[in-house]
């Protein structure tokens, strides 16, 4: 019997170690951040909470003998790859990143930001009604933007305080189809969309932001750790099966 840790919190992840359930020889033990007060858990063990940093994930693949790692936290949470990747080299244990292919730009026109503060950067030259689509983590870097409204969209009120001094909270979960996006764009008179580079299936707000003639301001996707990646569930449930 095999112990894997997956380190998830996005709904790929959840579907993941889902699948594992077929495998009788392997234990599946899904971790989470515990950022989300209702997360979509899938039917394995699961553990919610930080490590402890790097030192702290070391003690906890030793502690509970974890014989490999599938990272599967979003594409934008680097600082938790690049942990796992460290500690992983440190204990020796094969480690895998599933990460979703960024979107191309050739069916999508967006004007690029290489990181959030690049995003405000440009922000402040466009529109005056911005649909900020970037989660909750780093909205306080457009807090200069006083002359700009915000529409903020996510699954849960901020944890944090918000520095923005004009914005509106939605709280909505997807998926959305792009009926849906396109009455939200036209309610709130959206001028400018504000996005990560996620990947995966392309989101419909891209495609009504299009289709409406609205810009969209796409924050470039931060580079993967240096470690093997798996671009599809099946890659990754591949690796799995030749690592057990």
């Amino acid at each position: 019997m095999k112990n894997l840790l997956i380190l998830g919190g996005t709904n790929d992840a959840a579907k993941l170690a889902n699948n594992l359930a077929q495998y009788s020889n392997l234990k599946s033990i899904y971790s989470l951040a515990g950022r989300t007060q209702k997360p979509n858990l899938p039917s394995c063990d699961t553990r919610i909470g930080g490590f402890g940093g790097i030192e702290g994930l070391i003690d906890y693949l030793r502690d509970f003998k974890i014989d490999l790692v599938v990272d599967a936290t979003h594409p934008f949470a680097i600082t938790m790859s690049t942990n796992v990747t460290e500690a992983c080299a440190k204990s020796n244990l094969p480690c895998i990143k599933f990460r979703r292919a960024p979107w191309p730009s050739n069916d999508q026109h967006w004007i690029l930001a290489s990181d959030y503060s690049d995003a405000a950067k440009k922000l402040s030259e466009m529109g005056k009604r911005i649909f900020l689509s970037i989660g909750t983590n780093k909205l306080n870097v457009f807090k200069n933007l006083s002359e700009k409204w915000f529409l903020i969209r996510t699954i849960e009120k901020p944890n944090s305080t918000l520095l923005l001094k004009n914005y509106k909270i939605i709280l909505e979960r997807g998926p959305f189809d792009k009926v849906h996006e396109h009455n939200l764009l036209m309610k709130f008179k959206i001028d400018v969309l504000v996005s990560k580079n996620s990947g995966g299936t392309i989101p419909a707000k891209l495609q009504a932001s299009q289709d409406l003639g609205i810009p969209i301001l796409m924050i470039k996707q931060p580079s993967p750790p240096k470690i093997e990646i798996a671009e599809t569930l099946r890659d990754t449930l591949n690796w799995i099966e030749r690592n057990i």
